[in-house]
């Protein structure tokens, strides 16, 4: 009779061979049993990948091989494998771990559990059941830490580093790119604060808001030698100073007057399309004429994409308006050594109509906190970042803002990352295949004001 191999041989051996590359990724040894073996296909030996050295820490490893697409009551999201009574006797009795991986051939996954800690409970091991959790259980390079803790003695005082990982990190401050050269100060040719701050306010509509008065001091992004500002200002106190004597100085008082400046330049910057919230401090997407949904089109990190920036929401079972949520967020100007940035936090804006604030704001805000995921957050900050340094959509002649524009989000790259697989496995489905379509996309990272 010829000599003859099964195909249930090759099915184990190809569950061994994908035991063996996920474990080689991981930076482990797979030492394969071969010859008689009594339930045990082989061992992984813990390596640390960094500095090249053995520990003579091992993991047995029993292999469980399966061509059918379907696994044993297998869901989206678990699967169940019943046990030899032998088996799981063999593995129990040792004195080194054992873990039982199933491969699921046709879509090369692995999955994975510890027996002694799993059948350490009696009525598991008396059902003699696996069940499989696809997320928590899965057998790849995210596994490796697990396999670690497993292996190592909590004793030994072995410390194996993390492998090197390159991370790139988001931060949620826009840099300041560009600022007014000059500033000027003045004094008001009358005494009166109120009548002064009257006219400057009228002169401010049309011109820009961009000026601070303290009693009849003035001071300003605005040339105060040009008219007409010149109607209200002492013509023999202009001064013209580099912009720099306030934005780099390191008195208190010319840093608050500066960030005021900064605040004033950025409502003049976004008046077309924000409206400012001084109770709230926001700065929200102001409603279409018609109060018709208006959609905001921008580029994330990775594709175009887009955003309701408002829309109406009805009363149940009703066509009448019962609030409209603005797209918004609050901004706060950081200076970190001679930069400045601005500190982005989304949020969103309730009104009732368009422009009156909704009574039951605080409740809609918090509801939607709890729903939102770290990926719609990111999404609102990237959309903010591009909306504050691109031109007005639509506006294609509207001249650039002259006194503030920015540039670009701060990011960062770091030798250490985080392994994504396994926060991910705490993540809902939904959620999980949005953050796998772009891992980068989150704000892992953000700068202290170090003034």
């Amino acid at each position: 009779m010829p000599k003859k191999i099964s195909h249930s041989d090759i099915i184990g051996q190809q569950g061994i061979n994908i035991i063996e590359e996920i474990v080689l990724e991981m930076g482990f040894l797979w030492y394969p049993s071969g010859g008689v073996e009594a339930g045990i296909d082989g061992v992984i030996e813990i390596r640390d990948s960094e500095t090249g050295e053995v520990t003579n820490c091992i993991i047995q490893v029993q292999s469980k091989a399966r061509q059918k697409t379907q696994l044993q009551a297998e869901t989206e999201t678990s699967f169940e494998y019943r046990c030899d009574e032998r088996d799981i006797d063999y593995w129990l009795q040792g004195n080194a771990p054992v873990i039982l991986i199933i491969i699921k051939i046709s879509t090369k996954e692995a999955f994975w559990v510890s027996t002694k800690d799993y059948f350490r409970d009696l009525k598991r091991r008396q059902s003699k059941k696996v069940l499989f959790d696809k997320v928590r259980d899965r057998f790849d390079v995210g596994a490796r830490l697990s396999l670690m803790h497993l292996a190592i003695p909590r004793n030994s005082g072995l410390y194996l580093a993390p492998r090197p990982k390159q991370e790139k990190l988001y931060s949620n401050l826009l840099r300041v790119s560009r600022l007014a050269e000059h500033l000027y100060t003045a004094y008001t040719i009358t005494e009166d604060e109120s009548k002064a701050y009257s006219i400057l306010q009228k002169i401010g509509r049309d011109l820009g808001q961009e000026w601070l008065l303290k009693e009849n001091f003035v001071l300003s992004f605005h040339n105060l030698r040009e008219p007409p500002w010149t109607e209200i200002c002492d013509p023999g106190t202009i001064e013209e100073h580099d912009v720099e004597e306030w934005s780099l100085s390191s008195r208190l008082e010319r840093q608050q007057e500066f960030v005021w400046l900064l605040n004033k330049a950025l409502r003049e910057k976004v008046k077309i399309d924000l409206s400012f919230d001084p109770k709230k401090k926001c700065y929200y997407f102001k409603p279409t004429a018609d109060k018709s949904a208006r959609q905001y089109d921008y580029r994330s990190l990775a594709k175009k994409t887009h955003r309701d920036v408002f829309q109406r929401y009805l009363k149940k079972n009703s066509e009448e308006v019962a609030y409209y949520r603005h797209s918004a967020f609050q901004g706060q100007f950081l200076r970190i050594e001679s930069n400045w940035f601005l500190e982005i936090t989304p949020t969103y804006f309730f009104s009732r109509d368009g422009y009156t604030r909704d009574k039951f704001e605080q409740e809609k805000l918090s509801g939607i906190k709890r729903l939102e995921k770290n990926s719609a957050v990111f999404g609102q900050l990237v959309m903010w970042a591009e909306y504050l340094s691109t031109p007005a959509q639509g506006e294609l002649f509207t001249p650039i803002y002259q006194f503030l524009e920015f540039d670009r989000l701060e990011e960062f790259e770091i030798d250490v990352g985080i392994n994504d697989s396994i926060w991910l496995g705490t993540e809902d489905k939904e959620t999980t295949e949005i953050l796998e379509d772009n891992l980068n996309d989150l704000p892992l990272f953000r700068l202290k004001n170090e003034n």
